[in-house]
């Protein structure tokens, strides 16, 4: 058979598989598909890059080539094959990726908890022989991302898949079909349980609508020390029958939020109005119920950082504003926030330090939301946060979007002008709480200086005696109650 044969045979193949990927997934109901799988991407790339993805390429092998060495490999592996399996223990997000606590608190041991493990297979050697001398199916590599000219940009609600090498693409793509459609022991085309780990965590944080996933399980299929396949099975917090329901609920929680965010609205009051809602609507507490996911706030008003992350995440993606989950830790905790690209720059987000319920762990006189943490940049995060190394993350250089710049509560040093415009406007408004910021610790003194040893301040507060203040001297911030 000739080479132009073969590839029409292929091509045919490749068009057959994705017609009928494409039937699976409308036998699950795309109504009930999030955002339809991010913004159609998965579809997209499935239909557009399936060489890329299944390794479907053109093989330099003639197909009776190919025959005999699969027919040689088959042999081998029979001869080796012990027939023996292993159970892995139950995973969930990992300790870097997915924290279960924030703040200086720590979570009672019963959230920390993984499901049960399942029961190993009881599958009888003869049965486990012939699944593993099958045709291979751990081969993932069969394509060097040098070798392909159309790899997916950046996507703007499936970040971490657009920046992962074709292999692993190819893995994400298996975990994420086997947890939307809920399916138990998904053969997965990896023999490395490190990079099954990864990058399940990478699809959750993607896609903050899977609430209903926990965890995973793999089922490992070894000839003697050699891993021959796994198995990979969700860990589900929600039956799938209650499943759609609760999307349903979740569907009609996160529209009533968004039917009041003015579409004319630039990026930062988009985000804003997401950042305060949120916080307004949500407790700090790290024992609710689902506070690893979006169903915590959405639906239970209650949660701890990832839920937090997740949300703002989920909102922002509806909104069509580029919001990704960065994992790290904070305050010697693991901690979850967010990144995002407001108006076309790049900044921080972190709603759950913007939260008076957590802040007020450690701070009892903290008692309305913190921007300390909305549309900073790296060099104020990372005096307090720590990233965990999830992969390349856009560049966060500037402080357009930082709240106390867009507010003009910013100051680079001593403006008695700008402060007396600060003053006078909040009092115009009613405001009695408002906080600026210095740009560096010799700002901050120079301001408390001028302020309060100098006593200039009554200057800037009509008719008062005395003035309420909060100093933070790590965060360069004055807060004050007038």
């Amino acid at each position: 058979m000739n080479s132009a044969i073969i590839k029409v045979i292929r091509r045919v193949s490749a068009l057959f598989l994705t017609i009928f990927l494409s039937l699976c997934l409308t036998a699950c109901s795309l109504n009930y598909l999030p955002e339809r799988i991010a913004g159609s991407i998965i579809r997209q790339i499935i239909a557009r890059d399936y060489d890329l993805i299944y390794g479907t390429e053109e093989s330099t092998e003639t197909a009776e080539e190919t025959g005999e060495k699969e027919e040689e490999d088959r042999e081998e592996q029979e001869e080796d094959l012990s027939g023996e399996a292993e159970e892995d223990e139950d995973s969930g997000p990992d300790e870097d990726s997915a924290p279960e606590d924030d703040g200086d608190r720590e979570e009672p041991e019963e959230d920390r908890e993984e499901p049960e493990d399942e029961e190993e297979d009881e599958d009888t050697e003869e049965e486990l022989t012939e699944e593993a001398a099958g045709e291979d199916p751990a081969v993932s590599d069969t394509v060097s991302p040098d070798e392909i000219a159309d790899i997916p940009e950046e996507d703007e609600k499936a970040y971490y898949f657009s920046n992962l090498s074709t292999g692993d693409k190819k893995l994400y793509l298996e975990i994420y079909n086997a947890l939307f459609s809920m399916e138990d022991k998904v053969t997965l085309s990896s023999r490395d349980q490190d990079q099954v780990d990864r990058i399940f965590n990478i699809v959750l944080m993607d896609h903050p609508e899977m609430f209903y996933c926990d965890g995973y399980s793999t089922t490992v299929i070894n000839s003697g020390e050699e891993i021959i396949s796994i198995a990979f099975s969700g860990k589900y917090n929600t039956p799938k029958s209650e499943r759609k329901n609760k999307e349903a609920k979740i569907k009609e929680a996160a529209d009533a939020i968004l039917k009041k965010v003015p579409s004319d609205d630039s990026d930062y009051e988009k985000a804003r109005y997401i950042f305060e809602w949120i916080i307004n609507h949500t407790e700090y507490n790290i024992n609710a119920p689902d506070n690893q996911n979006i169903s915590s706030v959405l639906l239970n008003h209650s949660s701890v950082c990832q839920g937090y992350s997740m949300t703002t995440k989920y909102l922002l993606d509806k909104l069509g504003i580029f919001c990704i989950v960065v994992y790290g830790s904070a305050s010697d905790e693991s901690h979850s926030w967010n990144l995002a690209k407001l108006d076309g720059t790049y900044c921080y987000i972190d709603t759950t330090w913007g939260d008076s319920s957590y802040r007020d762990i450690n701070d009892s006189q903290a008692n309305r939301i913190s921007y300390n943490y909305f549309g900073c940049n790296s060099d104020i995060l990372l005096r307090t946060h720590q990233i965990s190394d999830k992969g390349k993350l856009p560049e966060c250089t500037s402080l357009d979007e930082y709240y106390y710049v867009k507010e003009s509560m910013y100051f680079t040093k001593v403006d008695m002008g700008r402060l007396k415009a600060v003053f006078d406007h909040e009092q115009q408004k009613g405001e009695h709480v408002f906080t600026i910021r210095a740009s560096s610790e010799e700002v901050y003194n120079d301001l408390f200086e001028t302020l309060f040893t100098d006593k200039e301040i009554f200057n800037l507060v009509k008719n008062a005696d005395k003035v309420t203040y909060i100093e933070d001297k790590k965060e360069y911030t004055l807060t004050f109650n007038i």
